[in-house]
């Protein structure tokens, strides 16, 4: 039998119109799995800037590298994928900057990122590292992508230092020139010019060099500031208006006597009015001059008090601030001199009795020729016997008798020589009391502050009624301890400035000492020193803590 061959042929068009139609139905499945595959290879070879298109198996690359042996690399990274039939490469080469330059500026709540990033991955880390440093703000990308990237692990190190300044910065910018960086602007506040100035002190990333660094410090008003010397102890706190003013004022604060603790609490500020820092640079060596003192300086108006060894240290002390202190500020103290302390003196013995006006006797024998007897007289010589009649004896003539005083001479006492005066001796050394009697008094006065309290209303200096068997038992210990210096220390809780938790201290510790003088303590071994919120004795985190902190302590000193 013959084969006719054009039958076969009828049979063929349904075999090749159903293999179209499977093709077209699983080209879609093929060439998303294979663009899988191919995405994946691209990024385990680390070619995350290219971009690939999938023509059937066929596979076109695109994008921009960053080094010139990137599109080669990833060449062969898409050919060695199972299914890759041709790979069609154009991919190019990104713009080379040099310098590599990128920025973000911030202004209020908005912040935009400017500059190049090497690649897209970058990009994603750079947004990430903004917004975690910024939390709050819109971030703003205007970033392009540029070849030229410094080494890519310190660049980012130093872009994420950058950020972290500008969150502390009200506006400002950062920038960075390949690896080196610029940082301008204003701080949010005092806490935030603090930390910028003391990270950039601190060091930066290793590999990153400061250009420049611009940071401006915040304004306030009023412009307040203080000075306390008291306990072997200065603190300054407040306002000052930059480093070079600090400086000053701690060079200033080195002629205070030797030994003692100089605490700065100062922070930046601008505001200050002109001349500040020569003022307060003379107030500070004034007031270390004094046994203890303090000082305000709040804009262009000055207040010192303080206690002065004499007279004389009092009146140098004014002449020096009012040498000081320009016409532009106005200046009011209240110095005064400490009463020096003197041993008590015994009483004087009374003087003798006047001489009674009677009758003059002859003064009585001593009290030997009283209780012996008088020795016998030597024998006279024998007279000489002459052919003489003898005269008649003669009676022995009577002793005169003294006339009694007249009346006039009893109503007249008799003349008394004045007592010459005593020259005025100085003034004895002040009393120092011996170490028994000061571990005595320290310990008695231990044990009533162990029992009792002295305690303040929240922001106030007004003893609280509760305060006061306390303190009467604390003044009654002191009347014990004569020449024992004790110091009554103030202490703050943290709610409010430093400055005034400061000066609340001192008014606190002032009240004590006033109502310790009225007991009947001795002024003149009281000393009233504040130390606001810088010594707690519990965490200020909740109100009996804070309660807590709001306190006096009593110490003697040695």
């Amino acid at each position: 039998m013959r084969c006719n061959w054009r039958r076969w042929l009828w049979g063929l068009i349904p075999l090749i119109a159903l293999s179209v139609a499977a093709v077209h139905v699983e080209r879609n499945a093929i060439e998303q799995d294979l663009g899988e595959r191919v995405k994946q290879a691209l990024s385990e070879s680390g070619a995350r800037w290219a971009v690939v298109a999938l023509d059937g198996r066929n596979v076109v690359l695109t994008g921009s590298a960053t080094l010139d042996n990137e599109p080669v690399e990833a060449e062969a990274a898409l050919r060695r994928v199972w299914g890759v039939r041709y790979v069609n490469n154009n991919a190019g080469l990104a713009a080379k900057i040099e310098p590599f330059i990128w920025s973000a500026s911030r202004r209020g709540n908005r912040v935009r990122l400017r500059g190049y990033v090497p690649n897209r991955t970058t990009r994603h880390i750079v947004m990430g590292i903004a917004r975690a440093a910024l939390p709050g703000t819109e971030v703003v990308d205007l970033m392009n992508v540029g070849r030229g990237v410094p080494p890519t692990d310190t660049w980012i190190a130093g872009l994420g230092f950058a950020l972290k300044q500008l969150a502390s910065l009200k506006k400002g910018e950062v920038r960075m020139e390949d690896l080196a960086l610029t940082i301008s602007g204003e701080a949010e506040g005092a806490d935030g010019y603090r930390a910028v100035t003391t990270a950039l002190k601190r060091g930066l990333p290793k590999g990153i060099t400061l250009a420049d660094a611009k940071i401006g410090a915040p304004v306030v008003r009023p412009y307040t500031w203080s000075a306390q010397f008291a306990g072997g102890q200065l603190v300054l706190s407040g306002f000052v208006p930059g480093d070079q003013a600090r400086a000053e004022l701690l060079a200033a604060a080195a002629s205070a006597p030797a030994g003692t603790d100089i605490v700065d609490r100062m922070e930046p500020a601008e505001g200050a009015p002109p001349g500040w820092p020569n003022v307060a640079a003379a107030l500070v060596k004034e007031l270390v001059r004094l046994q203890s003192g303090s000082a305000e300086l709040k804009d262009a108006a000055l207040a010192v008090t303080g206690i002065a060894v004499d007279d004389a240290q009092a009146q140098a002390v004014r002449i020096g601030l009012r040498t000081a202190v320009t016409h532009a500020f106005k200046l009011s103290d209240q110095i005064r001199v400490r009463e020096p302390k003197v041993e008590p003196k015994a009483a004087p013995e009374p003087p003798p009795p006047a001489p009674a006006l009677t009758e003059a006797r002859p003064p009585a024998p001593p009290d030997d020729a009283a209780t012996k007897p008088a020795p016998p007289a030597p024998a006279a010589p024998p007279a000489e016997v002459k052919p003489k009649a003898e005269a008649p004896a003669r009676a022995p003539a009577p002793a005169p008798v003294p006339e009694p005083p007249s009346k006039a001479a009893l109503a007249t006492p008799p003349a008394v020589e004045p007592a010459p005066k005593p020259a005025v001796a100085p003034p004895p050394p002040a009393v120092v009391a011996p170490p028994a009697l000061v571990a005595e008094c320290r310990a008695n006065l231990a044990k009533i502050a162990s029992k009792g309290r002295v305690l303040f209303e929240r922001d106030s200096a007004d003893l609280d009624a509760a305060s006061f068997d306390t303190l009467k038992r604390v003044a009654a210990a002191a009347k014990l301890c004569p020449g024992v210096r004790i110091g009554i220390e103030g202490h703050a809780d943290i709610e409010g400035s430093n400055e005034y938790n400061q000066r609340l201290s001192v008014k606190r510790a002032e009240a004590v000492v006033a109502y310790l003088v009225k007991a009947g303590a001795d002024a003149r071994q009281l000393e009233a020193v504040g130390f606001g919120s810088s010594r707690p004795v519990a965490r200020n985190d909740t109100l009996g803590n804070r309660a807590r902190n709001r306190r006096i302590e009593i110490v003697v000193r040695p």
